[in-house]
């Protein structure tokens, strides 16, 4: 019972129409997955390969202005894959206070590159302080000899109205990070 069946088969096989199906389905079938797999794969920009975890704010070069009151900022941020997680408090100058942002503990800003030449992004809070769009720039703080200090890599983002500092000690950031942060 096999044997025609296998019979039937090699014929089949062997006639021109059926191989070049054969064929023309195998070569669908590996653009497909092809075109699949280079979907998922998703490259990483500089930007985000540098921007992503945590950075504290550098207090001392970081202020915000917002309706003629500067502001220190204060806290975190942790940049993930389209989420930010901002800092909860500013400090008013105006007020010698510091000011809540009244923000949730579980409440994430998201953020997207808007240009690759000059690097820039936008930052989008909905409680409006820190939405905007910011330059981006990239530098390293050098830790003075001797001094067993690590290295800060750091991140200007900055605006007519807004100039953040954060910072990433070296030492906390795997040796690849440290050496795209070069390039």
């Amino acid at each position: 019972m096999i044997k025609p069946i296998i019979k039937t088969a090699i014929k089949l096989l062997n006639r021109r129409d059926v191989k070049r199906t054969i064929i023309i389905a195998i070569a669908v079938i590996l653009v497909f997955t092809i075109y699949i797999v280079s979907n998922s794969i998703q490259f990483k920009s500089s930007i985000e390969f540098k921007i992503i975890g945590w950075s504290t704010v550098d207090n001392s070069f970081s202020i915000a202005e917002r309706n003629s009151i500067s502001y220190a900022l204060l806290g975190n941020f942790k940049f993930q894959n389209r989420k930010v997680k901002l800092p909860y408090s500013v400090y008013d100058f105006k007020k010698s206070k510091i000011q809540s942002l009244n923000r949730e503990v579980k409440e994430y800003g998201n953020w997207k590159i808007i240009s690759r030449r000059p690097d820039s992004i936008q930052i989008e809070d909905c409680k409006a302080f820190f939405s905007g769009r910011y330059g981006v720039e990239f530098g390293i703080a050098k830790a003075f000899p001797g001094s067993h200090h690590p290295d800060t890599l750091w991140v200007l983002l900055s605006n007519d109205s807004t100039h953040i500092v954060l910072n990433k000690l070296s030492s906390s950031v795997p040796y690849e990070l440290y050496r795209k942060w070069l390039e």
